[in-house]
């Protein structure tokens, strides 16, 4: 019974840990929210200028439809405003990127400052990660000359 009760609290210990390492951050969040609205504004634009070039074509073929070029003109602004939105979300996007990667910098740096140090561990020892491990100046010294 103890058995089943160590194992259990071991998987969900293990589910815990899975659960908390695998959140994205906000700014990872933020970052996939504005690549998925300017992926889908994308899309309706690159929509609206296949149906755009339909008419263009349309109209070559019957240049006499003045509903053509109501449609054409339409269109045209659709465009436009459509490509004024794609233009902002990419802004959004890159501004979102940017954000993401400042964080990142600064998870390093914290990082890098958050050094471990042993409490077994004394005087240029206290830089060591492990007793056996060598430190930068002890690696290029060279033996000592025995004469």
């Amino acid at each position: 019974m103890k058995w089943i009760l160590k194992n259990y609290f071991f998987v969900l210990t293990f589910l815990c840990l899975v659960g908390c390492a695998s959140n994205p951050s906000p700014q990872q969040t933020m970052v996939t929210d504005r690549q998925l609205v300017y992926k889908e504004t994308y899309k309706a634009y690159m929509e609206a200028e296949n149906k755009y070039l339909n008419l263009l074509f349309n109209i070559e073929r019957l240049p006499e439809e003045q509903e053509l070029w109501m449609m054409k003109r339409d269109q045209m602004k659709e465009l436009i405003s459509l490509r004024e939105l794609m233009l902002m979300s990419r802004s959004e996007l890159d501004a979102s990127i940017q954000d993401w990667e400042k964080y990142l910098q600064e998870l390093e740096q914290e990082q890098k400052k958050s050094k471990f140090i042993s409490p077994n561990l004394k005087g240029q020892d206290v830089n060591r990660s492990s007793p056996g491990e060598l430190l930068q100046n002890e690696a290029f010294r060279p033996p000592p000359l025995n004469h």
